[in-house]
């Protein structure tokens, strides 16, 4: 794996970790302060939010430099990228071929 794909996995399991330990304190909120927790709750969410949104651009910049890489070696080596449409065409043919 990339390390962004590692940086992003460890970031949701931050995530989902937080959301847990949220949705646990809630279910004292009756013996508790509900004030206290609902903000509490609230600044997760918030920053929660912000981080997905980091990912969101971090991926997309990330996937348009992968695709000039993947434009400019099509372009380099034409040939062989028809090559490789016509392997995979081919595999794919033959792969269904099999089902049927």
């Amino acid at each position: 794996m990339t390390t962004n794909t590692e940086q992003l996995l460890g970031q949701l399991h931050k995530l989902v970790a937080e959301i847990e330990t949220l949705a646990k304190s809630t279910a004292s909120v009756a013996a508790e302060g509900g004030a206290d927790v609902a903000e509490h709750f609230k600044g997760a969410l918030e920053g929660a939010r912000e981080r997905i949104e980091d990912v969101e651009r971090s991926l997309e910049r990330d996937l348009r430099r992968q695709g000039k890489v993947i434009d400019r070696y099509v372009r380099d080596n034409a040939w062989g990228a028809v090559a490789i449409a016509a392997a995979v065409a081919f595999l794919l043919g033959a792969l269904s071929r099999r089902r049927d």
